[in-house]
């Protein structure tokens, strides 16, 4: 049962079933209804044009899983940005009692102006809702609309590559692309430049680089432990500042005993604030490096 709300009345709906078929909804309306508005678009596809008030949709009767589907609704020209409809959708199921074991009936004394009431003629059926969903139809302007559907283009199609051709709502994503390329397409952009990513139509988000700090200055002294193992250095900076760093690496050792020994200017550069944490060990001033040696240092 669709509720439709406050679409515009003479707006075309379509229900899309790959496991369905149209004609079997059409001839089971055929016989639930005294009459209806649906008609066949394609073998798959049943058509309505929306009218004031509600339209009632047979499922046809099967086994095993639901149907998967495709729900879309063509609004009429003049729609003004800024308006919103919502169509709710219900699914309606008859429920049956059991039939109760008949129970013998007193003899009642039964006059002409008596009603007798016949329990074999009560209505045992009745409906209820088992689901119901809502479609909320926003209008906005080209520009809002494009990024979106490009973004959604793109996941669409990362998703449609990572579904089995046999899973039941594959031909229900293809379509569904199809839809939302015409639209890419209408609203003035490219759908066969949007590639398959499932971040979007801009790809994948550039890796932030770690953060790290950067020391400069020379190398005032070695530390070891009372093994006489090599547990770190000490470097002063240009405003008179010492910064303890550790490391047992003995290629370190061998690097800061050179620098102390000539007492050569060297940037060390921490991975974070974690002063046991080195990432690089660079001879000189970084600042009067190259552009290339920088990218070379950050790398190691």
């Amino acid at each position: 049962m669709i509720d439709w709300g406050n679409i515009p009345v003479g707006s075309t709906a379509n229900i899309y079933w790959p496991q369905v078929n149209a004609t079997d909804v059409l001839s089971l309306a055929g016989k639930l209804y005294a009459t209806h508005q649906l008609s066949a678009a394609d073998v798959h596809t049943v058509q309505c044009k929306v009218p004031r008030g509600f339209t009632f949709v047979p499922i046809p009767p099967a086994t095993g899983q639901n149907f998967a589907g495709l729900f879309t609704v063509d609004l009429p020209r003049g729609i003004r940005a800024g308006r919103e409809y919502t169509i709710v959708v219900r699914r309606v199921s008859t429920r049956r009692a059991s039939a109760a074991k008949p129970q013998p009936q007193p003899q009642l004394k039964v006059t002409t102006e008596a009603v007798v009431d016949d329990p074999g003629r009560r209505n045992r059926n009745w409906r209820n809702i088992v689901g119901t969903f809502a479609v909320r139809i926003p209008v906005t302007t080209p520009n809002v609309m494009l990024p979106v559907e490009d973004n959604t283009l793109a996941i669409m199609k990362w998703r449609l590559a990572q579904m089995s051709s046999s899973n039941r709502w594959y031909p229900v994503l293809q379509r569904y692309i199809g839809y939302i390329a015409a639209r890419v397409n209408g609203l003035g952009g490219n759908a066969n430049t949007i590639q398959p990513s499932p971040w979007g139509a801009q790809g994948a988000p550039p890796i932030p680089s770690p953060k790290r700090d950067e020391f400069m200055g020379k190398v005032a002294g070695l530390i070891y432990d009372h093994f006489g193992d090599f547990e770190g250095f000490i470097l002063e900076t240009a405003n008179c500042e010492t910064h303890r760093f550790c490391s047992r690496e003995p290629k370190v050792e061998a690097i800061v005993r050179e620098m102390w020994r000539d007492r050569s200017l060297v940037t060390v550069i921490l991975k974070g604030k974690d002063s046991c944490c080195l990432l690089a060990i660079i001879a000189g001033d970084t600042r009067q490096c190259c552009k290339d040696e920088q990218t070379v240092s950050r790398q190691r």
